[in-house]
């Protein structure tokens, strides 16, 4: 799964491959890109999806998401705190108001919805606010799968 990493000299969009020997360059200004952190969180749009969830090795488990929602707020820290620890899933969120497509695409009708992809299918959903004990007992059987 290739991620789109923004320039941050130039502005330019550029394709960086886990597991590439040395500093990603900037395809335009041949800048170094910045490197991804553990538990870091990524954000989804339309364009980039269907490539994150396909291509990936590993599971990934996508935040469906809206700004104006007080639980999806709560659950924001749980996930970051949940990636932080865990290195055997990736996490993504999607704003459901900036991508409606993908929310009416995936029948997101409450957020926050998680949904776990593995192998680029949908493996589990669960909607709500939940700890971050609750989020990991709910996920284990698809995560600790190798």
């Amino acid at each position: 799964m290739a991620d789109i990493v923004t320039c941050p000299a130039c502005g330019a969009r550029n394709r960086v491959r886990p597991g590439m020997q040395g500093t990603p360059l900037c395809g335009r200004c041949k800048k170094p890109l910045p490197a991804p952190r553990k538990g870091e969180i990524r954000v989804l749009g339309a364009d980039s999806f269907e490539s994150a969830i396909r291509l990936s090795p590993q599971p990934v488990l996508v935040d469906f998401w809206a700004s104006w929602c007080q639980p999806c707020r709560l659950m924001s820290a749980v996930l970051e705190k949940f990636a932080a620890v865990r290195d055997d899933v990736i996490l993504a969120k999607v704003d459901i108001d900036a991508e409606p497509g993908l929310a009416s695409q995936f029948q997101i009708f409450g957020v926050p919805t998680l949904v776990l992809f593995v192998k680029g299918r949908e493996a589990h959903r669960l909607s709500g606010a939940v700890s971050e004990a609750q989020l990991a007992q709910e996920f284990a059987p698809w995560l600790l799968k190798k």
